[in-house]
């Protein structure tokens, strides 16, 4: 009922009037994203009805319990999170070139989205935090110096009209670069990333850029298994910068006691 849409007919497939022509697999991805958008667009920061609604839904995909009426929408829903026992003189430690200033204004939000994106072990935290830092030069860089214009008309990076390249040159601590990363980058994180570019350069964006990036790439399961190559390519395309990366994970292992 949230998403303004009649019932689906008993002759319908699931997705099917929505989404007439997408394949499941893409309709349940553009569902998923519609989703997400739709409540981080909340911003009153009281209780609405579409918070009910989605509560009750939630409740039935998860086969849970439907809610007590004495408990407000997503009460109980979810375990509370432990919160990673990093801190920002830890990153300092990580990437000792770092600027102080910056480090402590990304802290907040490197936490937000190691919460985010399960990044939960120290292991994972260690690949994470190290393939940023050489990203991002010890992360006193949210975009790219060059200008981006090496980008032009580059079709891998759906970079298909005049002035994409620099446009959507690399920004956020893991360079998110080319038209067809930011759209599906702002389609997940709930901005309109087509239209304000720069916003991945922001902080926030800056760094739930990388967590996106991170985990749409599924590299939690490659960082537990240690493997430093697979998640270096899977970031750069190849090898670039592998010694540095592999530098700042020694250090990160180091700093995190693993």
């Amino acid at each position: 009922t949230f998403i303004q849409q009649p019932p689906r007919p008993t002759n319908r497939k699931p997705y099917e009037g929505i989404y007439p022509d997408l394949p499941l697999d893409d309709a349940r991805a553009k569902v998923a994203r519609q989703l997400k958008q739709l409540v981080v667009g909340i911003t009153d920061p009281t209780l609405q009805d579409i918070d009910r609604q989605v509560d009750d839904t939630l409740r039935v995909l998860l086969v849970k319990p439907d809610r007590p009426s004495d408990r407000d929408p997503y009460s109980g829903l979810f375990p509370a999170a432990k919160i990673p026992e990093l801190t920002a003189a830890q990153l300092l430690e990580i990437a000792p070139h770092a600027d102080p200033s910056q480090v402590e204004a990304l802290y907040p939000h490197l936490i937000v989205t190691l919460l985010e994106y399960n990044i939960s072990t120290k292991l994972r935290q260690a690949h994470f935090l190290a393939q940023l830092a050489h990203e991002s030069g010890s992360f006193n860089y949210l975009e790219e110096l060059a200008s981006g214009e090496d980008y032009e008309y580059r079709d891998d990076l759906g970079n298909l009209y005049p002035g994409d390249g620099v446009r959507f040159k690399g920004r956020g601590l893991i360079q998110i670069t080319g038209r067809t990363n930011y759209q599906d980058c702002g389609e997940d994180l709930g901005v309109d990333l087509i239209e304000e570019p720069t916003r991945l350069a922001d902080n926030d964006l800056a760094c739930l850029s990388a967590g996106w990036f991170w985990d749409t790439r599924n590299l939690n399961p490659i960082a537990d298994q240690d493997d430093v190559d697979t998640i270096t390519y899977r970031i750069n395309g190849g090898y670039n910068g592998y010694e540095e990366r592999v530098e700042f994970l020694a250090q990160a292992k180091e700093v995190l006691g693993i």
